[in-house]
């Protein structure tokens, strides 16, 4: 467990103390705890901002949403996350002079958060298999919605419901051109990742 969670998980543990011993009494309605999650975005050499000739990660640093969990009708759940695009930041990294450039370029040139201030998914498909949760939903992000699946590791620890996993996706399927010389002789990744690490608490 990460350091900056166990202040959050404290706080969590001290406000639920109702002991839950099997699945199906869990309650049915989650909010996402931000600040003990983690949502980011993995790009590759060439990848989202491959102009700049590194790997990067970008987290997300705003961001709410609820999960509708029914482990007994799997059809009845349902996940929706709503992310701030002008809370996305670049993860520092020590290589990494031109950051103040790649946040421009990410906030201005791909994202264009001033006309599309959040990235949504919303679940349009649950199914539980022993400790693994199937996503499928419709995944927004400048404007264009397309559909998305995903694999999840579910871990329920009373009151604590934390998924973990990842996705990829490719920037051309939300009209974003991934980028090429001026020649064209090298084009991009167009391939990008999402980390998830997510933990919600029973609504209230």
């Amino acid at each position: 467990m990460r350091c900056r969670h166990a202040g959050a998980l404290a706080v969590i543990a001290l406000l639920y103390q109702t002991p839950v011993t099997v699945a199906q009494d869990w309650p049915e309605t989650y909010r996402i705890l931000p600040e003990a999650s983690r949502l980011q975005v993995h790009t590759y050499k060439g990848g989202l901002l491959g102009m700049f000739g590194h790997e990067h990660d970008i987290r997300a640093h705003a961001f709410e949403g609820t999960v509708i969990y029914k482990p007994r009708d799997a059809s009845e759940s349902s996940v929706t996350v709503r992310v701030r695009t002008d809370s996305l930041l670049v993860v520092p990294a020590s290589d990494s002079s031109d950051i103040p450039d790649i946040t421009r370029t990410m906030r201005e040139e791909v994202l264009r958060v001033d006309s599309f201030p959040e990235i949504r998914f919303t679940s349009t498909a649950v199914e539980f298999q022993d400790s693994t949760v199937h996503l499928r939903g419709d995944l927004t992000m400048v404007g264009r919605t397309q559909p998305v699946e995903m694999d999840l590791v579910l871990e329920l620890t009373p009151p604590v419901l934390h998924v973990h996993g990842s996705f990829a996706i490719k920037q051309s399927d939300f009209g974003i051109r991934p980028y090429r010389t001026a020649l064209g002789t090298v084009q991009v990744k167009d391939e990008i990742t999402f980390l998830l690490d997510v933990r919600a608490i029973p609504s209230r």
